[in-house]
């Protein structure tokens, strides 16, 4: 068979083995990756999702998607490191960055959370891209056509509905904080070895297992659209997708430890628990931490030393299990500076000292970061 290159137009439908050559493939590079969480959704699967969501109209994301020539999507869950260690001033300088202020004995401290000490959000970008560009690699070698990279497309921290799909796509479950509850994905026992030129035998589905004893809330959710659509018969089974609060029982230490009292227990309206407004983003610290301007007063009487990512939901829920061997390769800040010296620096300054970390980002605004240092020193 002639391999094609497949430059641009609407995605290609694999059907039949090619199909489930394919996402066996993908499965097992996405396992190999490490990703704790994976399963695909067809293009109609996931289109579903956004319009249920509102998303038709949401500045135009589902037409953006259509006009890619998306096909099936993957989604993913990474677990992250339950700490970062910053990154030594010798190799910031190196790259030209200024040293990070790290806080001394009795300095004022400013914290990160743990899913931003590391650049985790582009650690799920890079591992899914070494995915895609390896399951590329197999489906060549038996003259299936080949996507270039750019046809890959791959997201974290977006502005898709990343959890509604999660939930869909059968990874976890939402819990009482409004976070995804992930269970780990196993295989079926044949994915071992090079997956390259149909190693994969034709029984040799990935399928995703979970376990009771493998869930965990301290995940980052990453999404890829592939460059091809797959039959809904060969889609790999995976886990059905479960309601709202499914996992979390009469638990409420999460509504306990919330400050600014943003999540709710029940009794309450079965309307209100379907529509998942368990958890009101304007009331939650974190909703404030990137955006300037003065903060409500009962925000900033529950502020504590956050500068950015407020973890006491997510540390009060036994689910919060982070991954102590997880690796990420890029934006190691750590998770305390001195909070005199952030609330200090200009805004060229902060923008310089958070490049490249999960900090770089165009909608975390300075102003609010020296806000937020201005607090820490406060209520230290």
């Amino acid at each position: 068979m002639t391999v094609e290159e497949v430059q641009g137009g609407p995605p290609v439908k694999l059907q039949g083995e090619a199909g489930a050559r394919a996402a066996r493939w993908l499965l097992f590079h996405v396992q190999e990756q490490g990703f704790f969480s994976y399963a695909i959704l067809g293009k109609e699967e996931w289109e579903t999702v956004l319009l249920e969501r509102g998303f038709a109209e949401e500045e135009g994301i589902l037409e953006t998607a259509r006009s890619d020539a998306a096909g099936a999507m993957l989604v993913v869950a990474l677990r992250y490191a339950p700490d970062v260690e910053p990154e030594p001033a010798a190799g910031r300088a190196a790259r030209g960055l200024p040293p990070l202020p790290l806080p001394g004995a009795g300095k004022p401290v400013a914290k990160v959370g743990r899913f931003a000490r590391g650049n985790w959000y582009r650690e799920v970008i890079d591992r899914l891209a070494t995915s895609a560009k390896a399951t590329a690699t197999d489906m060549v070698a038996v003259g299936l056509p080949f996507f270039p990279p750019k046809r890959w497309h791959r997201f974290a921290n977006s502005r898709f509905p990343e959890k509604a799909l999660a939930v869909a796509a059968g990874l976890g479950a939402t819990g009482r904080n409004g976070l995804v509850i992930a269970e780990a994905s196993g295989t079926g026992g044949q994915a071992r070895g090079s997956a390259a030129g149909g190693g994969l035998p034709s029984g040799g589905v990935i399928r995703a297992y979970f376990h009771s004893s493998a869930r965990s809330s301290a995940v980052l959710l990453g999404l890829m659209l592939l460059p091809f659509d797959l039959e809904q018969a060969i889609i790999p089974p995976r886990h059905s997708p479960q309601a709202m609060l499914s996992l979390c029982g009469n638990c409420r230490r999460c509504v306990d430890a919330c400050p600014s009292r943003a999540l709710h227990f029940a009794p309450e309206p079965a309307s209100w628990r379907a529509s998942g407004r368990v958890f009101e983003r304007r009331r939650c610290i974190q909703h404030y931490a990137s955006i300037s301007g003065p903060l409500p007063d009962f925000i900033e009487a529950s502020w504590q030393n956050q500068l950015y990512g407020c973890d006491l939901c997510l540390e009060a829920c036994p689910y919060f299990r982070p991954d102590p061997d997880a690796h990420v390769s890029s934006g190691h800040i750590g998770g305390l500076f001195d909070a005199k010296v952030i609330a200090g620096m200009e805004d060229t300054q902060l923008r310089a000292l958070f490049r490249g970390s999960a900090l770089d980002q165009r909608w975390i605004e300075p102003e609010a970061l020296r806000r937020d240092a201005t607090l820490a020193v406060k209520n230290c």
